[in-house]
């Protein structure tokens, strides 16, 4: 009887940590928008800012999302040596840093006037890395929520596409108005603003 309860106990227990994680779960949606909606969606016009050309625009649009579905297939087999956490969170933790690292790029050409194609291709690694990172990391984050959300898959992730979604708009939105406020003689200055809150 007493084996029966704390089995009982355990399980409830087990349940709720679950739920908090699917909470969790919805928080780290939002701050992926975040990420999205002030650094993503303006690499482009970072690139243009720095320099680049229709070429580096090209590389910029391609490469990061052919390297980043080649690095799934290593997730595979790091999954096998470590756990699905510790994967996703070298994975994160590395596509943060990347941000700093496009800061710096980017400094070459707006902020210490070097007219080369050097920042445009510092740009275009770095943010491969940055795509690669975040990619490495998806299957490792898709197998661990597979075991987190066991009913009503298609309510939970249709509600936490919505948030996250909403808030992703948001933030674009803003940072628009942020680049449009330092468009004439400072938009590195805003670019600095929008990647840092990206890391964050």
């Amino acid at each position: 009887m007493e084996q029966k309860e704390k089995a009982h106990l355990s399980k409830k227990y087990e349940q709720e940590l679950m739920e908090k994680a699917k909470k969790t779960s919805v928080k780290e949606a939002c701050a992926y928008s975040f990420m999205d909606g002030f650094g993503l969606q303006y690499i482009t016009p970072y690139a243009i800012a720095a320099g680049a050309s229709n070429y580096h625009i090209g590389l910029l649009n391609s490469i990061p999302s052919l390297f980043g579905n080649l690095s799934q297939l290593l997730t595979l087999k790091a999954m096998k040596k470590w756990s699905r956490k510790k994967i996703t969170f070298i994975a994160v933790f590395l596509q943060a840093i990347m941000w700093l690292a496009l800061i710096v790029a980017g400094s070459f050409y707006l902020f210490f006037n070097i007219k080369t194609s050097l920042s445009a291709y510092l740009i275009v690694i770095i943010y491969t890395l940055l795509i690669l990172f975040g990619a490495f990391g998806g299957p490792a984050w898709s197998s661990w929520m597979k075991d987190l959300v066991t009913k009503n898959i298609g309510n939970y992730f249709g509600k936490r596409a919505r948030i996250s979604g909403l808030v992703a708009l948001i933030c674009m939105i803003i940072a628009g108005f942020i680049l449009d406020y330092f468009k004439q003689t400072k938009v590195f200055i805003g670019f600095i603003i929008l990647f840092s809150i990206a890391f964050i």
